[in-house]
């Protein structure tokens, strides 16, 4: 017999072999995806589904709403009926998280989350003092958020009121050190009493896409904040981010006053194609960072104010409100380059230059 023969005949057995024994039953088939549905008998609440969950499951949540916190650390896809159909909502009591905060929502050791369709709300029913709501959707310890077509709303404390770190509608990372990461597109971040999304420390990133957030009026609130992170606003739309009562130290003064902003940035992130309305500052910038095809309209004090640092401006549209262009230099020499920039309509300067300390702010380039 010819030996290569007779060896792929032995093969040939022992696979046979194999398949009868059922050895070479698919092994993907204990690791496909399962979809656990909420609420069903086996499934009452969505943490139930959340613990019962492998990672990589999908968990579908029907319409109706969810008064429960919610605490995530395994790989998974939360899809609702709808933001205005599917609703997790802030229970009576809320228990801190590792961060010492209580959040509605939390993703922690390193997990993967896709939310979509579905809404997170408040308000809290703590006060500074004791219970203090910590944010709608928390993601800290290298987590990482997917949230489309989704809405944040009403993160505010019972009553409301201007607590430290509280009440962020989205909070991601941790500050002075921290990861987490998130891209959030397509979705209404409404009716904070901190800030609409906050990414904290070097370790964090965030891409964030055609997105609408908007403060109230009753409290001082800021928009979109970078700190120290690094990432991406790009066609979203910020209003209504300004200085309210009570809250002192408030002003126009950039070395004695205090500031609210409807997206404050820092080197490593990229502002573009936003829609600024309404706020105290429209852009709040500190490094090194580019603006390009914004549209500045009725922001109070100044629609950009660049500080400690080197900037670029280019073919940003401003529009009516208290000035257009402030550079600041507080602990370093500042220049900021226009280009192209339009500035029209504002009742106060175009360009100010704002100095102390000995360092020098400078602008340069064309606006008309």
């Amino acid at each position: 017999m010819n030996p290569l023969r007779s060896r792929c005949a032995a093969a040939l057995g022992t696979l046979l072999a194999s398949v009868a024994l059922g050895s070479l039953a698919p092994s993907s088939a204990a690791s496909q995806p399962r979809e656990l549905v909420v609420p069903s008998a086996a499934y009452p609440t969505v943490q139930s589904a959340v613990d019962a969950a492998h990672p990589g499951d999908r968990i579908a949540l029907r319409p109706g709403v969810y008064r429960e916190q919610v605490t995530i650390h395994k790989n998974l896809t939360l899809t609702g009926a709808g933001a205005g159909k599917t609703t997790i909502l802030a229970p009576e009591q809320l228990a801190a998280g590792s961060d010492g905060l209580n959040s509605i929502l939390s993703l922690d050791n390193a997990a993967s989350v896709k939310i979509s369709r579905l809404t997170v709300s408040g308000p809290g029913s703590g006060t500074c003092a004791q219970g203090a709501l910590g944010a709608g959707i928390r993601v800290l310890g290298g987590a990482h958020l997917d949230l489309s077509h989704a809405a944040v709303t009403h993160i505010k404390d019972t009553p409301m009121a201007p607590c430290f770190r509280s009440a962020n509608s989205i909070l991601i990372g941790d500050f002075p050190t921290g990861a987490g990461s998130a891209d959030i597109r397509d979705s209404k971040i409404t009716d904070y009493q901190g800030s609409g999304i906050v990414v904290l420390s070097s370790d964090s990133k965030a891409n964030l896409l055609r997105n609408v957030v908007t403060g109230q009026k009753t409290i001082s609130t800021d928009g979109i904040e970078f700190v120290e992170a690094t990432g991406r606003a790009e066609r979203n739309t910020v209003s209504d981010n300004a200085c309210r009562e009570p809250d002192p130290g408030c002003g126009p003064d950039f070395f004695s006053d205090i500031q609210h902003a409807g997206i404050l940035a820092n080197t490593g992130v990229a502002v573009t194609e936003n829609r600024l309305v309404g706020n105290q500052l429209g852009l709040y910038a500190f490094g090194s960072l580019e603006t390009s095809r914004n549209t500045f309209i009725d922001n109070e004090y100044f629609a950009m104010a660049f500080q400690d640092g080197t900037f670029t401006a280019v073919k940003d549209t401003v529009r009516g409100g208290g000035g257009g262009v402030a550079a600041i230099a507080a602990f370093t020499d500042t220049t900021v380059r226009l280009d192209q920039v339009k500035i029209t309509k504002v009742t106060g300067d175009r360009i100010r230059t704002f100095e102390q300390n000995g360092f020098t702010a400078t602008v340069t380039g064309g606006h008309r």
